[in-house]
């Protein structure tokens, strides 16, 4: 079930003093189910987790929960250990399943420290777990033999999101673990995922038009790979002209978001820096004049 794609990484949004914005954090979740999202992780990069305490991650988890009813994942990952074991025990409760990032800040611990780390969290785990594989953020990529011991030692793990693009690096954890879901965080590859012999992608970013993934991945399944490359291609325009900007993606995903839910705040914390009035307003026009016609 953990599998079920698109996932589509929520955004957290904020109010001009910082703290969340949970009548927008609403409307965004009401947009990724009219879209037809059929999951949402909650907690990820795309949604600043590393800029919110504890108590924060919490909170949005227990709203999303009380306004998604459908597949909530709830990504759990921290630099302290204890935190991470505090965030598992209450996903148990909260979520459908969770997702853990590698621990970052260290740059580049031995994998032996790296697998202890997992090996303290996973034992609390009550839920299907995610591994979650983003070195350039971490500086810790996850090796295939260590997710396939882990994946022998914990029977909860049950996939991996892999924002590591490196092919051959995810072909091999399916290679290790052909069970495994592998998810990948690539806004370019849901056309070619059954070439690929991978199993699902998860947006951040493609949130504000999660019509485009949803609409790849329901091509795909029917075999209609012409609808999923054209489909596809649209996605593509998108993600080049968020590749073309010089904001940070969750910058340009707050004021994509804003686009299709005025007020939306374009909020993000330090030591992030949001768009500008302007680029909002462009980002704006872009989305109403080339992608929105597409599917809206």
């Amino acid at each position: 079930m953990i599998g079920e794609c698109p996932i589509v990484a929520a955004l957290t949004p904020f109010r001009v003093d910082g703290g969340v914005d949970y009548g927008a954090l609403g409307d965004y979740l009401d947009l990724l189910a009219a879209a037809g999202v059929p999951s949402v992780l909650v907690g990820g990069t795309t949604g600043e987790f590393a800029s919110m305490t504890v108590r924060e991650r919490k909170q949005v988890l227990e709203f999303c929960r009380g306004r998604w009813s459908r597949q909530l994942i709830a990504q759990v990952g921290s630099s302290a250990v204890g935190d991470v074991v505090e965030l598992v025990v209450h996903a148990n409760d909260v979520a459908d399943g969770v997702a853990v990032i590698a621990p970052y800040f260290f740059a580049g611990p031995p994998e032996a420290g790296v697998e202890a780390f997992y090996t303290r969290v996973l034992r609390f785990a009550r839920k299907p777990v995610l591994l979650y594989n983003f070195p350039r953020h971490t500086q810790v990529a996850l090796a295939p033999d260590l997710l396939e011991r882990l994946a022998a030692r914990f029977p909860m793990v049950v996939g991996v999101k892999d924002s590591g693009k490196d092919v051959a690096v995810t072909r091999e954890y399916k290679t290790r673990c052909p069970h495994f879901a592998v998810l990948l965080g690539d806004d370019r590859v849901g056309a070619r995922l059954g070439e690929l012999g991978l199993d699902g992608v998860v947006t951040g970013a493609g949130g504000p038009v999660a019509e485009l993934p949803v609409a790849i991945a329901a091509a795909a399944r029917l075999g209609d790979s012409g609808a999923a490359r054209r489909w596809q291609t649209v996605f593509d325009r998108y993600t080049d002209r968020r590749k073309s900007t010089p904001l940070p993606d969750i910058a340009f995903a707050k004021s994509a978001a804003a686009a299709r839910l005025p007020g939306f705040p374009t909020h993000v914390r330090p030591p992030l820096t949001a768009a500008t009035p302007d680029l909002t307003a462009d980002i704006a026009d872009f989305l109403r004049t080339e992608i929105i016609p597409e599917f809206g």
